[in-house]
């Protein structure tokens, strides 16, 4: 009877313990985006829900759709508690987010200066900080250090150039060494980004910020200077012609696939993608590959850009304190150093000093250097939108279904579009300057 009993009790607290586990045990949903990064967090999640006996509901889309997910799902009310945004969106999501000042324990980052300038400044506007950057990408170059360091190579560029062949400081440089390298079908100067997409609108800003060519000033009032363009542009044309034929539509998987086959000798390329080309199993560039910030144009600085993704609280979460303590965990140095060894760039100076120091990867200098002098994408209102029509143009032009000419033209008309709202409206663009720049 004793012994029935016994058993009766045991079972009777082991159902109830279980319950009362289930109503302590809080759930944090957070919503990302899928990629290798977030496949890193998530194989080192259980080490902060046994901490804190928080159950994080990882959600993932893929990047394309990320802020079209978040947008609704604050539309319908929000559900998670925490969002990784893309920092041009910003000024959209500033409506729900809550400000870092606001948070419940901001310390761990605003009394520390761990992220450079150009980080901060991403994740700010109207001088209110709303998140914490997390994903560190930054478009810099790259290029095949086999190739670029080979003594016959070198000797054969000096007698056509006149100089030495080494790592490219000027986009003139650049352009020389993609002519030299185009040896078609075996091997080719250079890869663009001219798929339709966030990724043209970043390689236009590239091309564009290394003539000096800028869209907005500190203030927010427009900076353009159309002749620049123009040239920038047209050396973007030249560089073309060194390209793989069919590259006149490449997204990423089409230049990093090329250049792991070891037919492309430079490129442009975010620092997330650095593991696949030291993968001996899809490689045949293994340890060939160097890393720097871009070359630039005489009297204006190398001008990487950034592309920041920052974890911020909505307003609509029901467990901010938690989601405080879930995205200082995630950006702490312990945890990120547990994410370098998954391959993840972080954003922090001191995470990225350390990784150059234990060697972990020769991309980590170039990125640490690139944040230094990083440009950020434009904070508007309606950046997809405006996103939209600088690719529509750049990649018109780039199959030249416009002219250089047009393009700028288009891209100006854009500016004036979508400028923020107190803008002076000092010209008025019409959309089209020519029939053939009608969409």
């Amino acid at each position: 009877m004793y012994k029935k009993l016994s058993l009766t009790l045991t079972f009777f607290f082991l159902i109830n313990s279980s319950d009362l586990y289930s109503q302590t045990s809080q759930k944090l949903k957070v919503l990302s985006f899928k990629d290798s990064h977030s496949q890193a967090l998530k194989s080192v999640l259980h080490l902060f829900a046994s901490k804190h006996q928080i159950q994080v509901i990882f959600d993932e889309v893929p990047s394309s759709m990320l802020m079209t997910k978040v947008f609704t799902d604050q539309m319908a009310g929000g559900s998670y508690d925490v969002y990784l945004i893309d920092e041009p969106f910003i000024v959209s999501a500033s409506k729900f987010l809550l400000p870092l000042d606001q948070w419940p324990n901001p310390e761990f980052y605003l009394e520390h200066e761990t992220d450079s300038p150009a980080i901060r400044r991403a994740v700010s506007y109207k001088h209110k900080m709303f998140g914490i950057p997390i994903h560190g990408n930054v478009y810099y170059y790259q290029y095949r250090r086999d190739l670029l360091e080979s003594p016959h190579e070198r000797k054969e560029f000096q007698k056509k150039f006149s100089y030495p062949l080494q790592k490219p400081e000027t986009i003139q440089q650049l352009l020389d060494i993609a002519k030299f390298f185009y040896r078609p079908p075996h091997l080719y100067g250079f890869a663009p980004f001219t798929k339709k997409s966030e990724g043209t609108t970043v390689e236009a800003l590239w091309i564009l910020s290394s003539f000096g060519v800028h869209f907005f000033d500190p203030s927010g009032r427009i900076i353009f200077d159309p002749d620049k363009a123009e040239i920038a542009f047209n050396t973007y044309m030249e560089l073309l012609k060194y390209a793989p034929p069919g590259s006149k539509s490449w997204h990423h998987p089409e230049r990093n696939s090329a250049y792991s086959k070891g037919k492309i000798a430079q490129m442009l390329n975010w620092p997330s993608f650095a593991h696949l080309f030291e993968n001996p199993q899809r490689s045949r560039v293994v340890g060939a590959t160097h890393y720097s910030i871009p070359p630039k144009t005489p009297h204006n600085p190398s001008s990487p850009v950034a592309g920041i993704w920052f974890l911020g609280i909505p307003k609509s979460s029901g467990h901010i304190e938690k989601a405080n303590e879930f995205i200082k965990w995630w950006y702490s140095f312990e945890v990120g150093e547990l994410l370098i060894e998954k391959g993840m760039n972080p954003t922090r100076l001191d995470l990225l000093q350390k990784a150059i120091e234990s060697k972990k990867g020769l991309q980590f200098k170039a990125v640490l250097e690139s944040f230094k002098l990083a440009k950020i994408r434009p904070h508007l209102h309606k950046y997809k939108k405006f996103s939209d029509m600088i690719s529509y143009y750049f990649t018109s032009m780039i199959i030249k279904k416009i002219s250089v000419a047009d393009a700028v033209h288009g891209i100006e008309y854009a500016l004036y579009k979508f400028a923020p709202a107190n803008h002076p409206k000092k010209k008025n663009i019409s959309i089209f300057r020519s029939a053939d720049a009608s969409k």
